[in-house]
């Protein structure tokens, strides 16, 4: 009898420790399931944002092609904010010297609006600018592109090296070459959700003007 008592008391004293390795094991699971679980709606909300982003920056983009087609309809075709050779481009104010002019005389810097949460900025560029020997690449900046039409026939190009803009050539300035328009549509969605929390979505599209 004292045998058997001994050996009951014995599988209850192990009981115990077998208990709290079960419980510990079932919490590291239950922890590793949560931090999976945050991992995985962490990224879904950024996808989730990335795609909102981008469909502001493309409704941006359509807003800005309406009204460019809209003015190209009415014969009145947006030109440079700037008249003649391009020398500088000023980067930090989104290449305003490239800006489209609207309303003929007014810069057109930006189309702005919200979409929810977003702010979208388009701007419209015009492509086929005459640039100075003092104009050097900068990131970002719009190129200098154009259909030349010769006769009957037309060909298009883009003017700069990749380290500097003024070691391009137009190819089109003779007599008989007529420089068709081109532009850039861009459009910036912004979502700011607190000072070091902003991201946004850029999307961009060239336009040709097709000759009549």
């Amino acid at each position: 009898m004292k045998s058997a008592g001994r050996s009951e008391k014995k599988r209850a004293a192990m009981a115990l420790p077998l208990t709290l390795i079960v419980l510990l094991v079932a919490g590291a699971m239950v922890a590793v399931s949560f931090v999976f679980i945050e991992n995985m709606m962490t990224t879904t909300k950024m996808k989730t944002d990335d795609e909102f982003r981008l469909n502001a920056a493309l409704a941006g983009l359509e807003r800005g092609k309406a009204w460019l087609y809209q003015r190209i309809a009415s014969d009145d075709i947006p030109s440079l904010s700037a008249p003649g050779a391009i020398n500088a481009v000023t980067a930090s104010e989104s290449f305003k010297e490239l800006l489209v002019l609207d309303g003929g005389s007014v810069p057109n810097p930006t189309i702005s609006f919200s979409l929810d949460d977003a702010e979208v900025n388009v701007r419209i560029y015009d492509l086929a600018y005459d640039f100075g020997e003092a104009l050097t690449f900068q990131p970002g900046i719009p190129p200098r592109m154009y259909r030349a039409r010769e006769g009957g026939s037309l060909k298009a190009g883009q003017s700069y090296a990749s380290s500097n803009a003024a070691e391009g050539n137009p190819g089109s300035g003779s007599p008989e070459s007529k420089i068709l328009k081109a532009y850039l549509v861009r459009s910036e969605a912004i979502v700011n959700k607190g000072e070091k929390d902003e991201m946004s979505k850029t999307v961009e599209q060239a336009i040709f003007v097709q000759p009549k």
